[in-house]
């Protein structure tokens, strides 16, 4: 049997999930600084708007320290807040809000109930919720700030309402209710910008795995037609061997059969696999599966292709407690050792065991030395990595069970599975495994 040469693709795959750092990218390093310009952006507004506040606040709108100065630095850090956490940020904001108009004491005709400072503040509060949250929350800030203004006029103000102040009332709820429109319009825009951007991602993928899998059913078709004409050849020329050449022994007339036969079956269970491939619209095509009650005739055909081996000993093995979908994987597993054995080791012995335990099917295909097998393997060095026990590593793992493929001591080679005698196939059906 042939033995699996170990896959450098398979341990350059193990090595980089094991932890290999990802190369640098100027990708992440341009988000990065596009992130950290936002932030510095709004930190510099945040001091430019306190310095100036601040002053006003204590000078023109005669304020006492700690409030012009508590006042301003609250306001300004509420419009950072805001940038990271919204609901946070403009609750914060209406505490300056409402105190400063209770507090003021302006000199001349100067802007109430709010200062220009105040208002550009929570102006730029209720854009930057209208980006960085859902619109019901910068249309309840924009609300919540009107309404402050309002309720403003009429009792906060300590000389009661001006014409002024209810203008600038006026002017700050149209001013930010536009603005309050177009930060909420250019945050669906980006959100539907993103949207697009998936859904082009998630369609480029798609047609990717469509290309793939149209590349493989094309292949899987052209094998189709290419092994069928092939194995068809096979069985016209073995059926009429007899025909074409009268002096042949009754042995070799036989042999001819089992060719003819042989090859019948091989190309049955190709087109299980590979027929409904040529009609998209076709479904695969019905049949009994093999199973375990079938190895008698499989091993009948290995004998005939010169393999020495005997009957396995079934007495230990419940067969009505082995799943359907678990013997197709057995029988198809010993399929493979045996072809494994016709093709690298001509003339060895094979032994075959069974054996059921109370949850597990475990069986075995150990063949002895072979000395033309191993001719045969120093010719067949090629690069090529064995895809026979690749196949049957995959049927094990689909079915939920375990093989272990080596070399014995002395020469030859040992195949060992062991199966749940139930599928507990992973990611799977049972209808795949044919």
């Amino acid at each position: 049997m042939s033995r699996n040469k170990p896959s450098a693709r398979r341990g350059g795959t193990e090595a980089g999930a094991a932890g290999v750092q990802v190369p640098f990218s100027t990708v992440n390093l341009w988000r990065l600084k596009k992130l950290s310009w936002v932030w510095l952006a709004t930190a510099a507004v945040c001091i430019a708007l306190l310095a100036v506040g601040a002053p006003l606040n204590t000078s023109v709108y005669r304020m006492v320290l700690p409030f012009g100065l508590g006042m301003a630095i609250l306001h300004a850090a509420s419009l950072g807040l805001t940038a990271a956490r919204p609901i946070a940020g403009v609750l914060v904001s209406l505490v300056p809000m409402i105190v400063m108009p209770m507090v003021s004491n302006p000199v001349g005709s100067v802007p109430m109930p709010f200062t220009v400072v105040a208002m550009v503040t929570q102006v730029l509060v209720i854009c930057v919720a209208g980006l960085r949250s859902h619109w019901m929350i910068a249309a309840a800030a924009w609300l919540l700030s009107v309404g402050v203004g309002v309720m403003s006029n009429y009792w906060s103000m300590p000389h009661g309402q001006t014409e002024g102040a209810q203008i600038n009332v006026v002017i700050f709820a149209a001013v930010s209710g536009g603005l309050l429109v177009a930060s909420v319009v250019a945050q669906q825009w980006q959100h539907l910008r993103a949207e697009l951007a998936a859904e082009r991602t998630v369609s480029a993928e798609e047609q990717s795995r469509r290309r793939l899998a149209e590349e493989r059913t094309r292949i899987a078709r052209e094998l189709h037609d290419v092994v069928a004409h092939g194995m068809s050849v096979v069985v016209v020329q073995a059926t009429t061997a007899a025909y074409r050449h009268p002096g042949l022994s009754e042995e070799l007339k036989q042999e001819f059969d089992d060719i003819a036969d042989n090859s019948r079956r091989a190309m049955t269970e190709m087109r299980s696999m590979l027929g409904s491939l040529r009609n998209s619209g076709s479904g695969r095509e019905l049949g009994p599966q093999p199973g375990l009650g079938d190895l008698p005739g499989l091993l009948a055909s290995a004998r005939k292709a010169g393999v020495s081996v005997q009957d396995p000993d079934m007495s230990g093995v419940d067969l009505g407690s082995v799943g359907e979908v678990v013997a197709l994987t057995t029988y198809r597993i010993v399929q493979e050792a045996l072809s494994n054995v016709v093709r690298h080791a001509p003339g060895a012995v094979v032994t075959i065991t069974f054996e059921t335990t109370a949850d597990h099917l475990e069986f075995s295909v150990v063949n002895s030395p072979s000395a033309i097998g191993a001719v045969m393997a120093q010719l067949d060095r090629g690069g090529h990595v064995g895809q026979g026990l690749i196949g049957m590593r995959e049927r094990a793992t689909i079915v939920g069970g375990s093989i272990f493929c080596t070399p014995i001591p002395g020469g030859g080679f040992s195949v060992a599975a062991t199966f749940p005698l139930t599928s507990v196939g992973k990611g799977r059906n049972g209808k795949g495994l044919a």
